[in-house]
């Protein structure tokens, strides 16, 4: 944040006012390189089973969930949760993992966990660390950012299921990426 950004704005705006008006013309904008990052990409199409899939849990077992995340099935991950997800894909930002789960050989699922944010209130002061206890411990924390069930899949139970499976693998594959545990 700089001390002056509030009143550049305000003069920008009143030279662009100035401008609409007649009274001054300003020079052309210069251009600014487009930043791919910052804008949305089409996700391209996906050539996956989209046949509902609606039966009980039992019926689909076993369900497979494997971590993408640097893999070849990274684009898979990302093109579902662009296309599917109500939020769409945005690359996660710090220590994350990426998960796509399998039912009969097909994906039903996306799942993303990332490390915590350094200062939530609520949390904590319900765990009721000291910010140097907080500093320390933070890592051992993460959060479910991303949570997908395919439009055409109505498992009951599938969504409770993939979060059981979920932490009992976490740990392991946070350890085995990261170095750290959870």
């Amino acid at each position: 944040h700089y001390p002056f950004s509030s009143f550049r704005g305000a003069a920008r705006g009143g030279m662009s006012d100035l401008e609409a008006e007649g009274l001054i013309q300003l020079p052309a904008r210069k251009r600014v390189p487009p930043n791919p990052l910052a804008q949305p990409s089409v996700p391209p199409p996906l050539s996956i089973d989209q046949t509902p899939l609606e039966c009980g849990l039992k019926d689909i077992q076993p369900v497979e969930l494997r971590q993408v995340r640097r893999t070849p099935a990274e684009p898979l991950y990302r093109g579902l949760m662009a296309r599917y997800h109500y939020l769409g894909y945005s690359q996660p930002v710090g220590e994350h993992l990426k998960y796509v789960a399998f039912a009969q050989g097909r994906p039903v699922a996306c799942l993303a966990w990332c490390s915590a944010p350094w200062h939530i209130g609520c949390r904590d002061r319900f765990i009721g660390w000291s910010p140097q206890q907080r500093k320390k411990n933070l890592c051992l924390i993460v959060n479910n950012t991303r949570f997908l069930i395919l439009p055409w899949v109505r498992v009951p139970y599938l969504a409770s299921h993939l979060l059981g499976l979920s932490a009992r693998r976490l740990p392991q594959d946070w350890q085995n990426f990261y170095g750290h545990p959870l």
